[in-house]
């Protein structure tokens, strides 16, 4: 049997073999293994930001072009013009026709019995007063018609001018003894103004020009160049009562 001592020098010189091949030192831990951080997939994140900023954006677009929708049906059109700042608002039945004189509510007119033959409405300037029973006619068909004082200061008949030439569904005449300077009359609807730089005039025109929801045959013809050429002028007589009811003779087939 070998001495002990000799024994135990070769076990210490396997233990110092078995340390060096780890690497390490007798008597002491290995250190822990180094960690390498994989880098962080850049490229990838900001993809990703772009395609949700972009459905975030394609999303809020659809949502806003909802709400435009919604705001420029024919209906939503009629509230929004009665919600204009000092329009009147009345109904009227379309459709009865009287060639007499015809005693009116409003002045000017904006609905009721009117004459059968409508005032040419196709973007049509008229330079003086025309009679009231024809351009209610045309209200009928969706058109707009701006009247004015006729000591109106030019630029301000410049103005409205340039808003009516050549504009389907529009018409403008100047009328003796308004109380403002300015009136606009749709089927139904009045707004009167003093400036013709009032940006209700615009409001009003956008809402209710040929709007199916207010004009009881928006789809009216404007044109008629008889009456374009030579306009019927209000009658001499002035106002008078309006017929008896059932008196009016029966609505046009085809125009109301």
């Amino acid at each position: 049997m070998p001495p002990k001592g000799k024994s135990v020098g070769k076990s210490n010189s396997s233990t110092r073999g078995a340390s060096a091949a780890r690497g390490t030192r007798p008597g002491r831990k290995a250190p822990p293994p180094i960690t390498v951080s994989k880098p962080k997939p850049w490229g990838l994140i900001a993809m990703t930001v772009v395609v949700v900023l972009f459905a975030a954006g394609v999303i809020g677009y659809a949502l806003v072009k909802v709400n435009e929708a919604g705001e420029n049906t024919p209906e939503a059109k009629v509230e929004a013009a009665a919600s204009i700042q000092g329009v009147l608002v009345k109904e009227y039945q379309g459709g009865v026709h009287n060639d007499g004189p015809i005693r009116y509510a409003e002045t000017p007119p904006i609905g009721g019995e009117h004459a059968n033959a409508w005032a040419d409405c196709t973007g049509t300037v008229y330079p003086n007063p025309i009679r009231p029973q024809n351009a209610v006619h045309s209200l009928e068909h969706g058109a707009i018609w701006i009247t004015y004082r006729p000591d109106l200061a030019a630029d301000q008949v410049e103005t409205l001018r340039k808003k009516v030439d050549g504009v389907e569904q529009m018409l403008m005449s100047p009328y003796p003894g308004l109380k403002s300077a300015i009136s606009l009359q749709a089927w139904g609807h009045q707004l009167t103004v003093d400036n013709a730089s009032d940006e209700r005039i615009d409001e009003f025109i956008d809402d209710l020009r040929l709007n199916p929801a207010n004009a009881p045959e928006p789809n009216g013809t404007c044109v008629n160049p008889e009456f374009k050429a030579t306009p019927l002028p209000p009658d001499p007589t002035g106002s008078a009562p309006a017929s008896p009811s059932g008196s009016a003779p029966a609505p046009s087939p085809t125009q109301g």
